[in-house]
This record gives structure tokens, sequence and C-alpha cells, in this order.
């Protein structure tokens, strides 16, 4: 019924019973007391053990019964000693155990500290921060990448990482994973990523192994940042260069040019007066005009003539006039037929070389697309409805432009002519359009039976050319007119 400790401590309680009985024979002054005899009255057997008289038990029984109790109480006393020893070595390791947790938990909560200051800075980062395992599933996607991409982290997660690359670089992913796999890092590779609407985003990546706790690969991580702006501030650098370059070699070619030129104007002009015959003067007049379109065609070949007369009030009709009339021999030689409609006589404050250059570019386009012939169409008229001005429009029924190039025809150097043309004609026109406070568009169709392009711009009619400033007042702009727009006014 008793475990191993009660049972001892049972025995211990007896044997004291047992040697106080023993002393209370020998010792007939020492009585047992009130609660003892009631103790003993109420449980036989204990009583029959302790008030036997000492006569009948052998007394060699009795010292042996006692020394026997005694060696239960030594080895009792010897085994709550080692227990003692045992419950205070547990309690050393106890404490060892709890200091060891302590130890444990700080550094679980040192590092799940710096694992949220590390999370905080992924997710707060400007670049694109992603982790794939080596099969290209995307594990993880912060912020900047739901910004750049478009995609949420729902929509990536678990989704492969060729989501974001076009399909002709797909074996670029293959490369990067096979230096991941050899535990390579890649830096600075720049390639393209599409987005969710399908823009296409120059980038440079850095890709690092994942290692788990034995050193073995088990994924990648990936930082991507988006050049697009730097790529194309780069484009504009060199085409900047181009154009410099260009504009150096159109004042060489028509300084070059203009000398001669200029020196067979005057024995022209000097000649005159010496021809008397109807035939010759018809002659002269021709040779006049056809010198005046060569000077004309001498600046603007290059598309990279810039006007430095003052801007003074004009009508676009004019100009438009002007340049058909130099460009209509050539025109009829070609089969081109010209329709025009001028229905504007409004004068406003422009540069009228840099018009007279714009629409000569867009003219020479028209008649470059009609190598068989065709129809060139021109109009000029006002705009009444808001934003009011004049409306130029230039019709052709060429060859057209593919709608891939549409977008970068106003692109610096950007030509679909092999062997004609610079590629900054409509690059220039833009600039001095735009520079009028006007726009220009072009639509384009190759359809068979339905070809062409036609090209629309718009002047307002109070430009930033225009003394009374009224352009900078619409504009919310009236404190930023240049000095040589006030020299205008003056």
């Amino acid at each position: 019924m008793f475990d191993g400790k009660t049972l001892e401590y049972t025995k211990l309680l007896l044997a004291f019973i047992r040697t106080a009985h023993y002393w209370t024979e020998i010792h007939p002054e020492l009585v047992l007391e009130d609660d003892i005899k009631e103790f003993l009255a109420t449980h036989e057997a204990i009583a029959a053990c302790v008030l036997a008289a000492p006569a009948e038990v052998l007394e060699n029984r009795l010292d042996r019964r006692i020394s026997e109790d005694m060696i239960s109480l030594r080895d009792l006393n010897e085994r709550h000693l080692r227990l003692k020893q045992d419950y205070a070595l547990l309690g050393t390791e106890h404490q060892r155990a709890e200091d060891r947790l302590f130890e444990r938990e700080q550094m679980l909560e040192d590092s799940s500290k710096r694992l949220g200051q590390l999370a905080a800075i992924v997710e707060s980062s400007d670049d694109v921060i992603v982790s794939k395992d080596l099969n290209g599933i995307i594990t993880s996607w912060n912020a900047a990448a739901t910004r750049l991409f478009g995609y949420s982290a729902d929509e990536m997660i678990g989704a492969p990482i060729l989501k974001l690359i076009p399909e002709e670089l797909h074996s670029d992913e293959k490369n990067i994973m096979e230096n991941i796999r050899a535990g390579r890092r890649v830096e600075h590779f720049e390639t393209v990523r599409r987005t969710k609407s399908g823009q296409l985003l120059d980038v440079s990546l850095t890709v690092s192994p994942i290692r788990d706790e034995h050193g073995r690969v088990i994924g990648a991580s990936k930082i991507l940042r988006d050049i697009s702006t730097r790529k194309r501030l780069e484009q504009a650098l060199l085409q900047a260069e181009k154009i410099a370059a260009t504009g150096r070699l159109a004042a060489t070619i028509a300084h070059e040019i203009n000398n001669p030129l200029e020196a067979v104007m005057n024995l022209i002009y000097l000649l005159r007066p010496m021809i008397t015959d109807p035939a010759g003067i018809s002659y002269y007049q021709s040779v006049e005009t056809e010198l005046v379109r060569v000077s004309h065609i001498a600046k603007q070949t290059l598309g990279y003539y810039r006007e430095h007369a003052p801007a003074s009030s004009a009508s676009i009709g004019e100009i438009v006039l002007n340049a058909i009339t130099i460009y209509e021999p050539r025109c009829t030689a070609t089969g081109i037929e010209i329709k025009k409609a001028i229905n504007s006589s409004r004068k406003i404050v422009l540069r009228r070389g840099e018009m007279m250059q714009v629409v000569s570019n867009l003219m020479m386009n028209s008649i470059y697309a009609m190598q068989a012939g065709g129809v060139l169409s021109i109009s000029v008229e006002d705009a009444i409805d808001s934003p009011v001005g004049i409306v130029l429009t230039i019709q052709d029924n060429g060859v057209g432009i593919a709608e891939g190039d549409l977008p970068r025809v106003f692109e610096a150097f950007f030509t679909t002519r092999s062997t004609v043309g610079t590629g900054i004609g409509l690059f220039v026109a833009k600039q001095f359009v735009e520079g009028h406070g006007g726009s220009i568009e072009i639509e384009s169709r190759q359809d068979a039976g339905d070809q062409g392009t036609t090209v629309r711009v718009f002047l307002p009619v109070f430009t930033p050319y225009d003394p009374s400033g009224e352009w900078y007042d619409r504009q919310g702009l009236s404190g930023q007119r240049t000095a040589e727009d006030r020299s205008i006014s003056a």
C-alpha cells in the first residue's frame, strides 16, 4: 500500500513507539498520555505489538529488532541525505536549464527584432526585392514590386518568375539559375521586364543565392531597379550630341553652299538689265525662281535650320502658298497633284522661317511617300472651338507609316527611309510647333486601297512671341516671359 518513502517513515515511527514503550516498562514512573491510550484502545493490532510485556519478547529478538530498526533508520537517513543532495543537484541543473532557456529566449527575441528590421527594410525599399526557389517560383514580393509591376503579392507569390520576362528573354532566366545553383552571384545584369499592363521596362538585376543552415543553395534573392529613366536620359544625351554634330555640319554646308550661291545671285542681278528679249526675260525669271528654291532647300535639307530673325505677324496660309510655289514643279514632275484649301488669312505672331521649315518638312515627307504619284492635300482653317487658333492639315495617299513606327516618328534620327533623310525633320518640326505654343499630331494607315498619312498642326491665336503676353497670361505664366519676348513687345 505504501511507497518506499512512506514505508520507511512508518517503520521509523513504529520503532520510535516501541522504544518509547520499552522505556515506559523499565521506568514505571513514565506513563502513557491519555491520547496515546485512546489511540491504542482503538487500534488493537498496534496495541498488541507495542503493549506486549518485555518478558514475552526474547531479549535477543528485541535487541535484534531494535538493531534492525536502527539500521533501517540509518539507511533511511542516508537515503534522505542522498535525496537531499539529489534535490540540490536537480535544483542546480534546473537553474542552469532556466538560465540556458533565458539565453535562448533572449537570442530568439534579438533574432526576431533583426528579422523584423530586415523585413521592414525590404518592405520599405524603393528597389524591387523578391525571392524565388530553384524552380523559379516566387516566394516573396515586396511593396516596390507591386508599385513597379502592378501585380499584388497574392497574384505573384507561387507564380513563376517567367511571368515578368518577355518570351524572347526566357533563356536569360535559365542562365541566371545555372549561376545561382553553382553558388555564383549575378550582379548588375541589364535586361527587360514586362509589367501587368504589358509595358516593357529597362531594369538592372542583382541576383544572389539563398542558402540553408547546411550551406546548400535553396533559392535566390533578386534586387531589381528600374533604369528606364536613365536609359531615356542616355538616349536623349546621345541624340543631343548627334543633333549638335548635325547642327555644326549643317552650318558648314550652308556656309559653303550659300557663299557661291550668293555670288551667282549677284551675277544674275547684274545680268538682268542686259536681257531684253521677252523669252530671255522669261528664262531669267525661271532661273531666279529656281535659285531661290535652291537657297531654301540648302537651308532645310538637313532639317536643322533655325530662325534668328525676330518674330513678326504673318499668315500661315501665305507661308503655305509660298512653300507650294517652291515644291510645285517637283510635284508636277513626279505626278503628284496638289489640292489646296487656304480658308484662313488670320495673322499671328510667329517666326516665319521656322514655320516655313515645318511646312517644307511635312510636304517633303509626303512627296517621298508618293514616288509613283498621288494626291497631296493642304488646308488651312480657322479653329473656332476652344482653343481658338489655326489648323494646318497636310494629307497624302502615299505608302503610309507602319503602326509600330508611329510612336517614334518624332524621335530624333528615327527614319523609315534607308536612302533619303536624316530622321530629324519631324523632330525639329515638333520643337518649332511646340515652341509657338502649338501641337502636332500624325495619323497613318497602310491598308490596301486606303493608305496614306495625315498631319495636323495647331497654332494658337496668341503665341509665346505675341507682344501682348496673352499666351503667358492664359498659361498662368505671366511672370515668366523671357528677355527676348519682352524685347519683341518693346
